[in-house]
């Protein structure tokens, strides 16, 4: 984009809508015994087969209890309590049943179909736009062993019958997209625990093959394309490959039993385990499985452990692009500062005679910018630059001159690792001063360089996965004002000398208004992970494009005290752009449509509070030194001090002091 096109923006963005914050205020399951929270705590028995029923106080989820299953986990990030949907009085959250298929209730146990019907119903019709709703069934419809149930074909996938399948995943796209038709905007799809090949042979499972894979694999393919093509936005999850990766990796992640045929629970259903039935006493802590093939529900399901691992392989998916999309809010508040440099510079240079000026500052903040939604991740960091440059003085009243700015920061994630960002950048600026009235402008292009290592915790890991990207920074920022100038005292003469002294220095406070704005676009280009270590927890970024125009109303105060001159300015700050912007990002671990997130959303009001003292300290020199601080911005700590110098070196006659 060309500075003219930052001109164009400013005037598109004075009848930009403003920006609402928003956070995130549910978390709604629908599924089957993989997210299951205890549906079976107040449904009598389920099937009328032995092993089955009631599940005891204190059970009641698929896996090692009391540990909680993904799904309560998952809440729990967000700051939300998930029970289910069958609490008496209460009711709660998670709607998915042990044992649900996509369309066909059988007995107590709801189908999907039915779990969202019966949440639209008591809503009204209308879904929370602000939750987050999680959509993972299939796999009862499609196991080896499968029975028909309310008119639906039994086994589909040995051999696998196409036609059923491809019926099937377009029922629970239809279910999905009703959903989302009712006001759903962030919905979780994992793929269903179709473990790889190797996987399944570590684990020793007998109710799986190769073939029943590839027909398990062609649902997941064809729910994520159908719903991709009726533009509905979602979150696709690989819970397949994470699973499979710990069945590779148990070691790391202190798993010592993999084998499905030597679960924790021994021959009891998880959703009715507690830890009297472990086969040891920290079996939900080191065993892969909770159930095996010896339950009477077949079993297949996992321990606490990695419940735990699956619930934050969902989250790390949650919150990504909201960490990423840091990268493009952090040049926002740098520029600021190479700004407030070149601002501080223009009247030392009109203040210290000469055509020619040469200068050099520097400084360092504390910025730190908080997710606008609760359990989402900040990124605490520590900007510093430096930017040199010089001006010559056209006439008395008019100077321009360029400079040159190198800049760096790292922001740290608060989940682990951080981003290296730098920036070098070129400014041309002006400067006019005609009696009370001045104006400053100043225009910057910037190169900016990042480097990722975004770390996700997963179970007891910390997964590093690595990228690098780069951008560009433009902005034009404009200030104007009015010097209203007093003559309040004088120094006092040198002592002893009372009447050979020379006349004593007036002393004037000088103050008036500013008016300023900032145009700036930031673009971040798109960039692909790597993870070293082989989890699947990379990820790949669309290319991210911020605007801002931020404008400045306030006050600005001096009073000259001989060689210095002590200042402040204070001015409320105001974001016209939008910023309800989204960041993409796509799965690597296998082929999925990609899926958008919010990014950070700022406070559009602040204000700015600055004070400092310029000093002559030689003929042809002076220096200055200030100290800043943003107030009342919603979501963003940032203060921080420069320190510069400016030398002369060129006597003009067409400047003078001001």
């Amino acid at each position: 984009m060309s500075f003219r096109g930052l001109g164009i923006l400013g005037l598109g963005l004075m009848v930009a809508g403003p920006a609402h914050a928003q956070t995130f205020s549910n978390t709604i399951f629908f599924g089957d015994s993989l997210t299951d929270s205890g549906f079976y705590l107040y449904q009598p028995d389920k099937t009328g087969k032995p092993g089955f029923g009631l599940a005891p106080a204190g059970t009641g989820t698929y896996t090692t209890n009391p540990g909680p299953g993904w799904a309560v986990r998952f809440g729990q990030k967000f700051g939300i309590a998930v029970a289910p949907a069958d609490t008496p009085v209460t009711g709660g959250n998670n709607y998915a049943a042990g044992g649900s298929r996509i369309v066909a209730d059988f007995g107590n146990t709801w189908s999907s179909n039915t779990q969202i019907q019966t949440y639209l119903a008591s809503t009204g019709g209308m879904a929370d736009p602000n939750a987050i709703y999680t959509f993972w069934n299939g796999i009862n419809d499609l196991k080896s062993n499968t029975a028909a149930i309310g008119g639906n074909p039994g086994n589909i996938v040995l051999p696998p019958n196409f036609a059923a399948i491809n019926t099937l995943a377009n029922q629970a796209v239809g279910e999905v997209q009703a959903l989302a038709s009712a006001g759903a905007r962030y919905i979780l799809v994992p793929n269903i625990s179709l473990l790889s090949n190797t996987a399944l042979a570590a684990s020793g499972n007998p109710l799986n093959n190769p073939t029943a894979n590839d027909a398990r694999a062609l649902y997941d393919q064809t729910v994520w394309n159908g719903l991709a093509a009726k533009g509905i936005n979602f979150i696709p999850a690989d819970a397949a490959a994470i699973q499979s990766f710990v069945l590779l990796n148990p070691a790391e992640f202190g798993i010592t039993n993999v084998s499905i045929n030597k679960p924790a629970c021994g021959a009891v259903n998880s959703y009715q385990c507690g830890p009297a039935n472990y086969v040891a006493p920290n079996a939900d802590k080191t065993y892969f499985f909770a159930d095996g093939p010896a339950a009477p529900d077949g079993g297949g399901h996992v321990t606490s452990a990695v419940q735990q691992i699956i619930s934050d392989y969902f989250y790390a998916l949650i919150v990504a692009p909201s960490e990423i999309s840091f990268l493009a809010e952090a040049p926002v508040k740098r520029r600021t500062a190479v700004v407030n440099s070149i601002t501080s510079q223009i009247p030392l240079s009109f203040g210290t005679p000469g055509g020619f000026h040469g200068w050099v500052s520097g400084d360092v903040s504390w910025l730190k910018m908080d997710s606008s939604y609760a359990g989402f991740p900040n990124d605490p960091g520590t900007p510093a630059a430096t930017t040199a440059g010089f001006d010559y003085a056209l006439t008395r009243d008019w100077l321009i001159g360029a400079a040159f700015s190198g800049g760096t920061t790292t922001q740290s994630f608060s989940l682990g690792g951080d981003f290296r960002q730098t920036e070098y950048a070129v400014s041309l600026y002006s400067a006019y001063r005609k009696d009370a009235f001045w104006l400053s402008t100043v225009a910057t292009w910037g190169a900016l360089s990042d480097t990722v290592n975004r770390q996700v915790p997963i179970g007891i890991t910390l997964q590093s996965n690595q990228g690098s990207t780069s951008g560009t920074d433009i902005s034009f920022a404009a200030e104007t004002g009015y010097n209203f100038r007093t003559a309040v005292g004088s120094l006092p003469a040198a002592a002893g000398m009372a009447l050979k002294a020379p006349p004593a220095t007036p002393t004037y406070f000088t103050h008036g208004p500013v008016v300023g704005i900032i145009l700036q676009q930031v673009h971040i280009g798109a960039f692909a992970e790597t993870n070293s270590g082989g989890a699947p927890t990379n990820l790949a970024f669309g290319s991210q494009l911020r605007d801002s125009a931020v404008t400045e109303l306030g006050y600005q105060a001096s009073v000259s005290l001989g060689v210095w001159e002590p200042y402040a300015k204070a001015v409320w700050d105001h974001e016209l752009a939008g910023t309800n912007r989204r960041v993409t990002a796509s799965l690597l671990s296998i082929t999925a449509p990609s899926y958008s997130m919010p990014a950070v959303l700022l406070g559009q009001d602040w204000g700015t509070a600055t004070i400092g003292t310029r000093v002559r300290f030689a003929s042809n020199a002076s220096a200055f030194v200030a100290f800043n601080s943003q107030i009342g911005q919603d979501n963003v700590t940032t203060y921080g001090g420069q320190i510069g110098v400016n030398v002369a070196f060129q006597p003009s006659s067409v400047v003078v002091s001001h």
